[in-house]
């Protein structure tokens, strides 16, 4: 008898294995679909295409879809677990685990294996401010701090409030100006002027999001600004830039982008929206929302943090408004989500003329991008293209 309950137990565990699988492909084939297995061998079995097949399994398997989302909602109601993107902080903070992880592992340049794709972030800013400088373009680079940089202690009881804890960036910021890259250090900015916001029951960071509010999006402007007008070129402008803009606190109704990173149902039940000041920049004499100028001699290039307020509610409130309201002048920008490392300079580099009439470019990323940028740190060449 013993024999028997052994080839139940095999049996059970070979159709739990292959039951998967098979089941999914007739699912496919009753919708008229390729059996999505079959792409297993449709090309040689590299290390990339199996990482996008076991991605693709993930992503469409009818098991994943229907199953994952009870175990989450379970997983939160027994555990609190958020899943691997999303860490609990205290006092209701939420933080994304991603940048956590870039300020506690090792500097990337200390250990091969943390390498970014593509190579090296200081070398390609360097190529990168070379190629500008080439054009007679000034680079200046702003890493953001994420969250954690600036309020670790609402993660963990281990730090003090203002504690610094960003010795990667600072490293990172000093082997760029080693370099000959001007870099702005934000960090050094909102460590100093958190307690002050503390005091005034003001956050620099919204709590279920993973970017600043309005008031670190002013701090952080004022610091870009006052850089720009130290350039020779804007100080002689003809005429003065000047009374063209103005600026109106509104508040704005968030539900924070890490709780919904964690794909657990009933969001709008389980995470409370927050309300964010925010500062939104009209024309002062029509009352328009603020827009760029594609020939302004500033570029703004930048992610996420560039586009929050910007181009979702309430508009025109975020870090590119405001940088243009401090200069009283509108600027470009070119902005991509996660993208700021890599694909905003691809999407420069097929429109060159973007380039033409710029005096300086301002290149924002969130520091862990320094690690996790999407698609690495790709060198890219630019080609002259003349003016129309």
């Amino acid at each position: 008898m013993q024999w028997a309950r052994h080839f139940v137990l095999i049996f059970f565990f070979l159709a739990i294995i292959f039951g998967v699988p098979i089941t999914q492909a007739i699912l496919e084939i009753s919708d008229d679909e390729s059996p999505q297995i079959l792409e297993l061998f449709s090309d040689a079995p590299t290390e990339e295409h199996l990482r996008q097949f076991e991605s693709d399994l993930e992503e469409y398997s009818f098991f994943e879809e229907k199953i994952r989302p009870v175990y989450q909602l379970v997983r939160y109601f027994v555990r609190r677990g958020l899943g691997h993107k999303a860490l609990r902080g205290k006092d209701g903070w939420y933080f994304y685990h991603p940048g956590v992880k870039y300020l506690t592992q090792p500097y990337y340049r200390d250990a091969a294996s943390l390498m970014p794709e593509g190579g090296d972030p200081i070398e390609i800013i360097k190529d990168f401010s070379r190629q500008m400088q080439e054009r007679g373009i000034q680079l200046v680079v702003v890493p953001i701090p994420g969250k954690a940089s600036i309020y670790p202690d609402k993660l963990t009881s281990l730090v003090d409030p203002g504690q610094p804890v960003h010795a990667h960036t600072r490293r990172f910021m000093q082997e760029l100006g080693e370099a000959g890259v001007e870099v702005i250090d934000i960090h050094e900015v909102f460590l100093k002027n958190r307690a002050a916001a503390d005091r005034d029951n003001q956050s620099l960071y919204m709590q279920t999001d993973t970017h600043w509010t309005g008031h670190g999006v002013i701090l952080a402007a004022e610091a870009i600004a006052e850089r720009i007008k130290r350039e020779l070129w804007y100080r002689e402008m003809e005429p003065p830039p000047k009374d063209r803009y103005q600026r109106i606190k509104v508040t704005a109704e968030r539900r924070g982008d890490i709780p919904k990173m964690t794909k657990i149902p009933l969001q709008e039940k389980l995470f409370d929206s927050e309300m964010v000041d925010a500062f939104q920049v009209v024309e002062k004499e029509s009352q328009e929302l603020y827009q760029d100028d594609p020939q302004s001699p500033v570029l703004l290039l930048g992610d996420s943090f560039s586009r929050v307020f910007q181009t979702d509610a309430p508009k025109s409130a975020g870090i590119i408004a405001n940088l243009a309201y401090e200069l009283q002048m509108p600027i470009a920008s070119i902005v991509n989500d996660g993208g700021a490392s890599t694909l905003v300079r691809q999407q420069l580099a097929r429109n060159p003329e973007i380039l033409w009439g710029k005096r300086l470019i301002i290149w924002e990323f969130i520091e862990r991008d320094i690690r996790f940028g999407m698609r690495g740190w790709q060198p890219i060449k630019y080609e002259d293209r003349p003016p129309d």
